[in-house]
C-alpha cells in the first residue's frame, strides 16, 4: 500500500489527474469534495484546512489499496508524515490562467478578485509547496495521461 498525496494551485491539473487515475482502478479521494477541508473566512482572506478526523479517518481506512490524495490546505504539512509522497504539480502561470478559463467543472477562478489571487498564490504559496514536495512535476506541456504515468511510477 503506497499513500500519495497530490497538490498543487488551481489549474495545475490535480482533479483532472485524479479523475485518470480513478479511471484506471485506483483509489483516489479529492479533499474538496466529501467534508475533508472546512474554510475559515476573515476580513482579509479565506483559508482552507484538512479536518484532522476526516483525514485521519481516511488513512486508518486505506488497508492494502494504493491512494492517491489530491488537496492543497494551509494544513496539509501536518499530515506529511502519514503520506508515502508528497507530489507537488505545477504549471506556468499562463497555462494555469487558460486553463481555470476554459473549465467547466469547477467555478473558481472566473473573477478578477479570484484572478489575482491565483496570480498572488503562483508568486508567494508555490515557492513553499516546492520546497516541501517529494517529488515535483511540471504539467505545463505535459498530457494528462503522461503525469498519470508519473505518478504511477511512484507506487
Amino acid at each position: 500500500m503506497t499513500i500519495i498525496y497530490i497538490t498543487g494551485l488551481s489549474g495545475v491539473g490535480t482533479t483532472s489527474a485524479l479523475d485518470e487515475l480513478h479511471r484506471r482502478g485506483y483509489r483516489t479521494v479529492d479533499t474538496d469534495y466529501g467534508g475533508y477541508v472546512r474554510e475559515v473566512v476573515t476580513d482579509k482572506e479565506t483559508a482552507h484546512f484538512l479536518v484532522e478526523e476526516k483525514i485521519s479517518q481516511l488513512l486508518r481506512s486505506v488497508g492494502s489499496d494504493h491512494l492517491f490524495i489530491s488537496g492543497c490546505c494551509d494544513n496539509q504539512g501536518m499530515f506529511y508524515n502519514e503520506f508515502d509522497v508528497v507530489v507537488l504539480l505545477k504549471a506556468e502561470l499562463p497555462t494555469m490562467l487558460e486553463r481555470i478559463q476554459t473549465r467547466t467543472t469547477n467555478p473558481y477562478g472566473k473573477t478578477p478578485h479570484q484572478w489575482e489571487e491565483i496570480r498572488d498564490n503562483h508568486r508567494t504559496v508555490l515557492p513553499l509547496l516546492e520546497r516541501s514536495a517529494d517529488v515535483i512535476i511540471d504539467t505545463t506541456h505535459a498530457s494528462v495521461q503522461e503525469v498519470c504515468r508519473q505518478l504511477e511510477a511512484l507506487l
